[in-house]
């Protein structure tokens, strides 16, 4: 059946000598792998399209039991220029494309969530300055949405001088002691820094800067909340690159 739909491109692999393996997230059918046959020739319009990570609206044949889709027509809806002119914007984009390929199932609509991606992906393309604090308000959101929530109370007075522990079997922080182990760590600076990017429309989360020091820390302990709710290692690769602008 020929179907059409918006999608974001989370990731393409060369197939053959001129095509392309796409993989997806649509606004109908959530995350699918597409075949575009030619995409690679020069001059090809689906080439353009099909790239990470682009808004576009697509078309190709569904069948039952197949997982590779062949690609009828791909078109740019929105190419987010800005996002390439940029490390730290380029970075984030493929960061939160990323967290969509790594955590969801193949087809499992949800439209709740693709929303939530458009809207980080024009967020950063329209950040000016901080955009990693879109990536890690992303990941508050994503936790949600997969059902299970940092536990961060926007009435709770952190302490910034204290260490807190997040163990995430209780589902709850608590001052942490020497004689915690296992647990996720974060001071009180950082919780109430959670806290203002868990309540602040995603697309003004780059208003907050998160300290170039502790960014990618803190990115990395949100990870490993999700991997242990989700029971499996997620290995994001996007991560290279905020290593690399670090270092810079």
């Amino acid at each position: 059946m020929l179907v059409e739909t918006q999608a974001i491109v989370l990731r393409t692999q060369r197939f053959g000598d001129t095509s392309i393996v796409a993989t997806l997230y649509t606004q109908q059918f959530g995350k699918c792998a597409v075949l575009a046959k030619g995409a690679r020739t020069p001059g090809s319009a689906q080439g353009v399209a099909l790239e990470v990570p682009n808004h576009i609206r697509v078309a190709f044949y569904r069948k039952p039991r197949r997982e590779v889709f062949l690609v009828r027509f791909a078109e740019t809806v929105e190419r987010f220029h800005q996002i390439r002119t940029s490390m730290e914007r380029m970075a984030t984009a493929l960061f939160v494309v990323e967290s969509i390929l790594l955590t969801q199932e193949l087809e499992e609509p949800n439209p709740v969530l693709y929303a939530l991606l458009l809207q980080a992906l024009r967020g950063t393309e329209q950040s000016s300055s901080f955009s990693v604090s879109i990536a890690i308000a992303f990941l508050l959101r994503l936790a949600r949405l997969l059902g299970f929530a940092i536990p961060i109370d926007r009435d709770t007075a952190w302490n910034s001088q204290q260490t807190y522990v997040l163990h995430p079997q209780d589902g709850a922080f608590k001052i942490a002691t020497r004689h915690d182990n296992g647990g996720i760590f974060f001071s009180g600076s950082e919780i109430a820094l959670l806290s203002t990017l868990s309540h602040l429309p995603l697309e003004a989360a780059s208003s907050v800067e998160v300290p170039p020091s502790s960014s990618l820390s803190l990115l990395r302990r949100l990870i490993a909340y999700l991997e242990h709710h989700l029971e499996r290692r997620l290995v994001f690769r996007s991560l290279e690159l905020w290593t690399v602008g670090s270092e810079i």
